[in-house]
């Protein structure tokens, strides 16, 4: 559903290059492309970053070797705690650090980041969760970690180097919003 010439930037991807392929999604949300794409995967890992490319790229062999080689059935990338470096304005950080505290204390969950656009799974893992997963715009991250930690995967996060693109075009308010809304439905 994107509008932003991310679709035409594929197409000429998928042209150049035999191991690029291009799955055009009509609808909007970030979340149902990402649940889309990975069931129809048949990789043994699935994985994404965010597309403006916030966090370092250097940690994803960290995170795709999380879940292939060390056992976790999930990989999320942290932009809180050890080891992470993180450059953003201050009300997003507290945003942010506020958000997980708030996750963690309604569900009595440990999970580090909820947001961080960096994520590795095992394909059973999808193939299980991703039916369950109802939320098909931002809060799909907290809703597919939430529900791998209560449902007992194996979740680690790994910490990376993330800097806010400053052309963001998330809506801060709205999806604060959203994402309470979110929690008071898993709740």
């Amino acid at each position: 559903g994107s509008r932003d010439g991310t679709r035409e930037a594929g197409e000429l991807l998928a042209k150049e290059l035999a191991n690029v392929g291009l799955m055009h999604i009509p609808e909007a949300g970030r979340g149902r492309a990402l649940s889309k794409a990975w069931l129809s995967s048949n990789a043994d890992v699935v994985a994404y970053m965010d597309i403006d490319l916030s966090t370092d790229l250097s940690a994803f062999p960290r995170l795709v070797s999380t879940v292939a080689d060390q056992g976790f059935d999930i990989a999320a990338g942290t932009r809180l705690g050890a080891g992470a470096e993180t450059t953003r304005s201050l009300k997003r950080e507290v945003l942010s650090r506020g958000y997980v505290q708030l996750t963690n204390l309604l569900f009595g969950t440990r999970l580090r980041d909820t947001q961080c656009g960096f994520k590795a799974l095992r394909r059973e893992c999808a193939q299980k969760l991703l039916p369950l997963v109802q939320d098909t715009g931002w809060f799909w991250d907290t809703e597919l970690l939430l529900l791998a930690a209560k449902g007992g995967w194996r979740v680690s996060f790994v910490p990376v180097r993330w800097t806010e693109d400053p052309d963001s075009r998330v809506k801060v308010a709205q999806t604060a919003w959203r994402d309470l809304r979110g929690l008071a439905r898993m709740r």
